[in-house]
């Protein structure tokens, strides 16, 4: 089994899982992550203030899985008030050219409104060289949207590795660019019998 992990300190990034065992599962981890992300940011939370965190985590758990098929799920929230972020994690047999698969996995030839997909290296002291995109996009109803990808070939492990988060606010996404790319610094694949 391979799991993307992290020794990332900050109380903004939480692994969620893709799929629940129980409701109960699910609502034990909003309510560990609401009360784990308020004492970051307020001395003493008040009880209601973590059950409004808890149900807000819980809501948005819940369709995780129906959003886009992935291995692996963290939340990025910034602070407590601002909606979570999705951050998608897909692993897959290494197949193909090296190049043109991290190309695709980034998405570097797709359509984008703003400007062409921006493309540059991108590497980790554990994941090593890869590629990271930035690319800009429309929905159906006209609404701008921007998506940052990461991807690695793990030959040692046989692994294509993308990591990617859509973002509904580009210009959040800007502010966001640097403690994404740490974030990302400090992923690794733990590989288990």
């Amino acid at each position: 089994m391979r799991l993307v992990e992290t020794d990332s300190e900050t109380l903004q990034w939480f692994p969620t899982h893709m799929r629940w065992n129980s409701d109960g599962e699910r609502e034990e981890w909003a309510e560990l992550c609401a009360a784990a992300l308020l004492s970051a940011h307020e001395k003493r939370p008040k009880r209601r203030r973590i059950k409004a965190v808890r149900q807000q985590l819980d809501a948005f758990a819940q369709v995780l899985s129906k959003l886009t098929p992935a291995d692996q799920a963290f939340l990025f929230i910034p602070t407590p008030d601002q909606t979570p972020v999705p951050a998608f994690i897909l692993m897959a047999e290494c197949e193909g050219d090296r190049q043109t698969t991290l190309r695709s996995m980034v998405q570097a030839d797709a359509e984008s409104l703003v400007r062409s997909v921006e493309v540059d290296p991108f590497a980790t002291e554990r994941l090593g060289e890869g590629l990271r995109s930035t690319r800009y996009w429309s929905t159906p109803e006209g609404q701008l949207m921007a998506t940052v990808r990461y991807g690695w070939r793990l030959e040692q492990i046989n692994t294509d590795l993308c990591f990617y988060m859509v973002w509904d606010d580009p210009g959040k996404m800007a502010v966001f660019t640097d403690t994404v790319d740490d974030f990302v610094r400090s992923l690794w694949v733990n590989v288990t019998d």
